[in-house]
């Protein structure tokens, strides 16, 4: 029961499964552990890549230049997702 607790199973689950079962919530339960771990690791190596950068350049980037807050589309890329999803939904697209 305590392997069912640790998954996320509630009482009720674990004893309506097959030791089976209980042991392929085990195996996803620790794949998404090992993956959850390994992006930590990646996104520490990409910050101390990063901070690298910052502490030898000169001039290091503005905030704004490295993470840009880009929420409005200018017409070329409205037109573009227009058309992406005018393809996606089977539509023509007439010649102008």
């Amino acid at each position: 029961m305590s392997l069912a607790a640790q998954v996320g199973l509630s009482p009720g689950e674990w004893r309506e499964m097959t030791p089976r079962e209980l042991h392929l919530w085990a195996e996803a339960y620790l794949d998404r552990i090992r993956r959850a771990e390994r992006d930590k690791k990646t996104e520490i190596y990409n910050l101390a890549g990063l901070i690298r950068v910052m502490v030898w350049a000169k001039h290091p980037p503005r905030f704004q230049e490295v993470f840009p807050d880009k929420t409005e589309m200018d017409d070329d890329e409205m037109y573009e997702t227009v058309r992406a999803l005018n393809r996606l939904m089977g539509g023509e697209e007439e010649e102008a």
